[in-house]
């Protein structure tokens, strides 16, 4: 039995040893020669053919060495700025970003703590309290908005975003119409597509359908995103033992095959274009049919997803601070910090789905808060421990000496802050002062964050002309509905 390689680099190890991701990835390129992709687009068969595929009634078979040029032909590193115009997220390496997810259905009210469907005003406030938090480094809209016009949520979704944070956005648009109508508002809000494109403040992010398929609406925006030369997302959710093998192997090479045929088309449509590969890997629980986010599986099949882009050298997409309980309570925080744990240390780049409860269909603050700190812990185990000359300290124990205290010392006054975690939600008092304070559990504390969040906090705001665009986007679409 072969024994998986852990390489211990600071608090980095991988899954997968060198060998076994080797032949994942000759699997899967036996998988995509053999099996084929099936397309839906035409202009993407357009592309393919003209590059030497073979194609059978929109299934397409992609030659090896087309597959090793789309992944030659891909950047290591992506850099996303803020909407201000400051650069923020370095993808590539191990460096690990984490942000919230797109499309939950509904929404734990965090006034009455009851679940409803999603609103605008939901998208809107999970981007304000993102933008407050100093461990969630980037956003997504969280869920489905139910109270505009169904078939242009997508273009709401962002208006709320973009004017209630500064960080970094991911869009998730319905079709390539949808697109480009929010390619018209991010140019708006950093005064023109060129200056988006020199520092893009978002990426787009589409997925195929598992197992093996390209539909037509995703591929157009795919190619549509490759067109414009903004960073893409292209990753499949793939359940193991439902639309994947139940074979933690055997979905990583479906789910690569999936990622890397759309690498292909998008490097085909546009060299060069910066692209992450990753998704949602996880399982069918085969008690109930339902898709499990806080599963161990998840972890692990992400954490060797990301060991396989790292081989590749290309950025890569994770999930986690995501889980299957109903509510934001002890089950969500072990789920939570398991995947966020498996996240930072295998450096999966951009990480989603921060806020995530009952297997991906409710959303609520508390889990994006909760996360946060959690986020705030695992950071600081992740930097590891730093070995020079003033943190030996060798000359200050010297001073200090036998039966001598270190408190009073000018080395701790100088290294604290910067050494040691301050918890913002954890509790470390006495027992009389948590007692003198009313007996606070986590879910008060957190809730009292939410509102002070809400009602202080101020995003940067959007120049005139930005807002004026994105009305003139959003009156359009009213209009027409």
């Amino acid at each position: 039995m072969e024994a998986n390689l852990s390489k211990i680099e600071g608090t980095q190890f991988r899954v997968l040893s060198l060998n076994q991701i080797k032949k994942i990835h000759l699997t899967t390129l036996e998988v995509l020669e053999r099996t084929g992709v099936r397309i839906k687009c035409q202009e993407a068969l357009d592309l393919l053919q003209k590059a030497g595929c073979k194609i059978e009634s929109e299934v397409v078979h992609f030659p090896p060495h087309l597959v090793e040029w789309a992944i030659n032909s891909a950047p290591s590193q992506v850099l996303l700025s803020d909407r201000l115009g400051d650069k923020k997220l370095a993808l590539g390496g191990h460096n690990s970003y984490f942000g919230l997810g797109p499309t939950l259905l509904n929404m734990i009210d965090p006034e009455t703590g009851k679940r409803r469907p999603f609103k605008k005003e939901d998208t809107a406030n999970a981007a304000k309290v993102a933008d407050a938090l100093p461990n969630i480094d980037w956003v997504m809209g969280l869920g489905t908005i139910s109270d505009v016009p169904p078939q242009y949520s997508d273009r709401f979704e962002f208006e709320a975003m973009v004017k209630n944070t500064s960080k970094p956005i991911v869009i998730w648009n319905y079709t390539k119409e949808g697109l480009k109508d929010t390619m018209e508002m991010a140019s708006a809000v950093v005064g023109g597509k060129e200056n988006l494109l020199k520092r893009p403040f978002i990426a787009a992010y589409s997925e195929p359908i598992s197992p093996l398929t390209g539909d037509r609406a995703a591929t157009e925006k795919l190619l549509l995103a490759a067109e414009y030369g903004i960073p893409i997302i292209h990753t499949p959710c793939i359940q193991s033992g439902a639309s994947g093998p139940v074979t933690l192997a055997g979905e990583l090479v479906s789910a690569n095959a999936e990622n890397l045929s759309s690498l292909v088309m998008a490097q085909l449509k546009r060299k060069g274009v910066p692209f992450l590969i990753g998704g949602v890997l996880t399982i069918m629980d085969m008690r109930d049919a339902q898709m499990s986010y806080g599963a161990p599986e998840l972890s692990l099949a992400l954490s060797g997803f990301t060991d396989i882009a790292h081989y590749y050298g290309v950025p890569t997409w994770g999930t986690a601070g995501c889980s299957d309980s109903k509510l934001p309570d002890e089950q969500a925080a072990v789920e939570a910090t398991f995947s966020c744990l498996f996240s930072m240390f295998s450096g999966a780049n951009l990480v989603h789905d921060v806020g995530y409860l009952e297997s991906g269909k409710t959303g609520a603050l508390e889990m994006i808060v909760m996360v946060d700190e959690i986020l705030g812990y695992i950071k600081r185990i992740d930097r590891g421990i730093e070995v020079n000359e003033e943190t030996l300290a060798v000359d200050v124990i010297k001073e200090v000496g036998p039966g001598g205290d270190f408190l009073t010392h000018p080395h701790t006054l100088r290294n604290f802050r910067k050494e040691l975690w301050e918890p913002d939600l954890s509790d470390r008092q006495t027992w009389s002062k948590w007692v003198e304070g009313g007996k606070k559990r986590m879910q008060d504390r957190i809730r009292e964050k939410i509102q002070h969040i809400l009602k202080t906090h101020t995003p940067a705001p959007l120049s005139s002309q930005a807002e004026e665009k994105i009305q003139e986007v959003i009156n359009r679409l009213n209009d027409k509905s």
